[in-house]
């Protein structure tokens, strides 16, 4: 008796916790109640082990079969020596024993040979069970190579079939051979961009070790790239051309060797392969400040992108312009700057186009440049919210507001009125304990507020109503203004200071030498400076230069009306501990292809960066030491967005441009965004079957809704250059599919175009028929392996012993004993119940 399910048996330790249960509960039940409910789980244990008995052999019924191989792989001579011995052990046997020969296809008799280009045993084994349907034995004689389906799966269905197959391994006669084992080249490469050919040949001799030399060549569509003579040594080689593909479009490569001495099939001698060959990215970089994008842009050039670099004005607010650019990279971009129809074309295009997005910091960036609850911010891996930190340090914070005469308006709401309402607002931002100055100016300055602790109640609305009661002045002297103002707030006992300057004019003085002293002074006394431009008057050359050396941002405001939000926004900077200015290290968080190739402890210092979260779906790839995401990356719909909280160069990453690495590292992150072609819309794949291929073909809309009805062509053009066009069939939601037949050997080229509403989709793949398997180098060891493990499974044997029919024995089914331990399982039950009603009476 044998147990199929012997696992089961662990059950078995339950039954001693049932019996301290059944001695806790006070021994409720007879103990002879308890005693048969074990016997009753016992046996239902026994049963789910599922226990067969071996009956004896029957005599068969049936033929007896004998398959044998006579695949290309066994040589002629080898053909010959199985062929031999299958007719031999046919005629010592009884009359009805049937032959079958088999290669790709299994035949009857030996009159005919199958086709040799495979070795196909499993089918084989399947036509033998098919042509016993009771049981019987079957004699296999071959070397146990297989080009086909799972042989064991198919020798356990025989075995449950009743099917025994004994087995003979024959190898095939020792031959000197020598193939083409590979064909490697990129599946993608950018037009312009130098990539390796490399050609892999395998060669196995007889007796001699002697290298052999041989022709090697390669060809590209039709054109013979080279032809080299190489001696090709025992084992394996490599050899290796690089080529640079200059037109876009998918390049068929071709190799073929050919030794000059012995070599046995001349089918394994070629390989093939295909290679898309895509345009440079097109890369749309927007500078938030005039060149601050100059050192990124040209990185990214030299590594072979076409960069466009515009400024925020310049940006598509439309997502068909703005999806002409396979990636877009924003430079220390403001969010005042964009357009809500610009943000939310920035997002579309990454969610639903599949572009790539790269947001780098700034001064103007991310939380500093008013990126939450915006569209832009949803396509983001980072949360625009900075970590939690303890208790913010006070502020120091002064606000310089042109007074001039350009600054009143005849009829309406002044610029002046508004600019006043934002610097009472800016008192809403900061809590007691800061500091605040308010510094009017036009040709002279007067402190409307000199510098002093914001209070609380009374004391604020007194601040409030000094700059309510702020007057309007003359002309313009901004650097007087500054001349004052810093100074002052570097006198502040508080270690943050920052000022905004708010004005719409153009001062007497244009001294760029003296602005640059009195900014950089500040800046040694730890004062940032940020600039606010109010209308098309203002020198916006001046301060967008002022913010630059201040380390602050820049704000070009055309509607007055946007003021008091802007300088709120400043001051809720102002006061919040968002940015990091400290020498921080770059640390690897976990591998990303991002990164890839890179030593993390050759990563330059950081001098800053914007401190942030990421968001849970994301990655962060570098972080700082204190934990704070550095580059974060994730899928957003169709596209990928990659967030880098420092910046490309100044303030914060002056050490970079100096860097070796720098063109390689940007490169690398730019290109990880850039969509490939097997994203999109329209996606194309070819299923390998055995007679051919099935073409497979996924198409959906820009919402990811799939397009059905649609027509479907694919255009196949074959190794010979010959065309054959055919129309693919919908099998499901937006899944269109075509079986082909495909007989050359070599590159296919596969243009599929879908028409549907009025839209066209393209898309072109290649795909490789390779040689049959059949002429592979394969170890004889492992087919003697197989054939060992076929007898195993079936009861077979490896020694073949010739008998009569009549003495042929047919393995009789086993016998299933799990009925009856259920059975008796449930007659136990039944006494359960009558010897607990007894005792209930009793």
């Amino acid at each position: 008796m044998i147990w199929q399910a012997p696992h089961m048996f662990w059950l078995l330790l339950a039954l001693p916790a049932l019996v301290l249960i059944w001695r806790r509960a006070g021994r409720r039940l007879p103990w002879k109640v308890v005693v048969l409910r074990l016997t009753i789980l016992t046996l239902l244990i026994g049963a789910l082990a599922n226990p067969v008995r071996q009956q004896a052999d029957t005599p068969a019924t049936g033929p007896l079969l004998v398959i044998y191989d006579q695949s290309d792989s066994l040589t002629p001579a080898g053909q010959a020596a199985i062929r031999a011995e299958a007719e031999a052990i046919a005629a010592a046997a009884a009359p009805q024993t049937r032959l079958l020969a088999f290669g790709a296809n299994v035949v009857a008799g030996n009159e005919r040979l199958p086709d040799g280009t495979g070795s196909d045993l499993a089918h084989a084994l399947r036509t033998a069970r098919r042509l016993l349907p009771s049981g019987g034995r079957v004699i296999l004689i071959g070397d146990g190579h297989n080009t086909g389906g799972d042989v064991l799966a198919e020798a356990q269905r025989a075995a449950a079939a009743g099917i025994r197959i004994d087995v003979r391994f024959i190898a095939a006669p020792p031959t000197p051979e020598v193939a083409v084992t590979r064909l490697d080249a990129p599946a993608l490469v950018r037009s312009g961009e130098p990539f390796d050919i490399t050609v892999t040949t395998t060669y196995q001799p007889t007796d001699d070790p002697t290298p052999i030399a041989a022709d090697l060549r390669i060809w590209i569509d039709e054109q013979l790239l080279g032809e080299e003579s190489v001696v090709i040594p025992p084992g394996q080689s490599q050899f290796t051309i690089t080529y640079t593909a200059e037109q876009p479009g998918l390049l068929s490569l071709r190799t073929e060797i050919i030794p000059t001495g012995n070599d046995t099939f001349a089918a394994n001698n070629v390989a093939a392969a295909t290679a898309l060959v895509m345009p440079p990215p097109r890369i749309l970089l927007v500078e938030g400040l005039r060149d601050n994008g100059t050192i990124l842009g040209a990185a990214l050039t030299q590594a072979g992108m076409e960069v466009e670099r515009v400024s925020v004005s310049a940006v598509p607010g439309v997502l068909n312009r703005l999806a002409m650019y396979d990636g877009i990279v924003l430079v220390d971009v403001s969010a005042n700057q964009l357009s809500f129809e610009q943000m939310t074309a920035l997002r579309e295009v990454v969610r639903s186009e599949g572009k790539g997005l790269t947001v780098i910091g700034g001064n103007q960036s991310f939380t500093l440049g008013g990126y939450a609850r915006t569209p832009l911010a949803e396509a983001l891996p980072l949360l625009m919210e900075p970590p939690p930190r303890p208790q913010r340090a006070p502020i120091s914070l002064l606000l310089i507001i042109d007074r001039s005469a350009s600054m009143s308006a005849s009829f309406g709401v002044s610029k002046f009125d508004l600019a006043k309402e934002a610097a009472i607002l800016a008192l809403t931002a900061l809590q007691a304990g800061d500091r605040i100055g308010v510094l009017a100016f036009d040709t002279d300055t007067i402190w409307v507020i000199p510098f002093q602790a914001v209070g609380e109640g009374a004391a604020v609305a007194e601040l409030q109503t000094r700059i309510a009661t702020m007057a309007i002045g003359g002309g313009t002297n901004i650097e007087r203004a500054l001349a004052v103002g810093l100074p002052a707030l570097a006198a502040e006992p508080h270690s943050v200071r920052h000022a905004v300057l708010l004005t719409d004019g153009r001062s007497y003085s244009n001294n760029y030498p003296r602005y640059q002293q009195l900014v950089e002074t500040a800046r040694a006394a730890q004062i940032t400076l940020s600039t606010i431009a109010i209308g098309t008057d203002a020198d916006t050359d001046l301060l967008e230069q002022l913010a630059r050396w201040g380390n602050g941002r820049y704000y070009f405001v055309p509607d007055a009306a946007d003021l008091p939000r802007i300088t709120l926004q400043e001051s809720e900077i102002a006061g919040s501990e968002l940015t990091v200015e400290q020498p921080s290290p770059v640390r690897l968080n976990q591998p990303h292809p991002l990164v890839r190739n890179f030593d993390p402890s050759t990563l330059p210092l950081l001098d800053g960066y914007i401190a942030l979260q990421s968001r849970p779906e994301a990655t962060v790839v570098l972080s700082s030491p204190a934990d704070d995401p550095l580059l974060a990356v994730w899928q957003y719909g169709l596209g990928r967005s990659v967030a880098w909280t420092a910046s490309a160069a100044a303030p914060w990453a002056t050490r970079w441009p100096g860097w070796s690495e720098y063109d390689r590292f940007w490169n690398q992150v730019v290109q990880y965004t850039i969509p490939t072609p097997d994203s999109g819309p329209l996606q194309v794949w070819v299923e390998p079957l055995s007679r051919g291929v099935r073409l497979m073909v996924d198409a959906q809309t820009i919402g990811g809704a799939p397009i059905d009805l649609a027509q479907v062509n694919a255009q196949i053009t074959f190794p010979d250059q010959n065309s054959q066009r055919i129309s693919l069939l919908q099998i499901g939601p937006g899944r269109y599919s075509r079986d082909v037949a495909l007989g050359e050997v070599g590159p296919y080229r596969v243009v599929v175009t879908l028409f549907a509403d009025g839209q066209t989709l393209q898309r072109s793949i290649g795909y490789v028929q390779a040689p049959p398997t059949e002429y592979a180098i394969h170890d004889p060891a492992q087919g003697a392996e197989r054939l060992r493990q076929i007898a195993a499974i079936t009861g077979g044997s490896t020694e073949v012993v010739v008998v009569d029919e009549a003495s042929v024995a047919m393995p009789a089914s086993p016998q299933e004993l799990w009925p009856w331990l259920a059975a008796l399982a449930l007659a136990l039950w039944v006494g359960e119940i009558a010897l607990r009603r007894n005792q209930l009476y009793e």
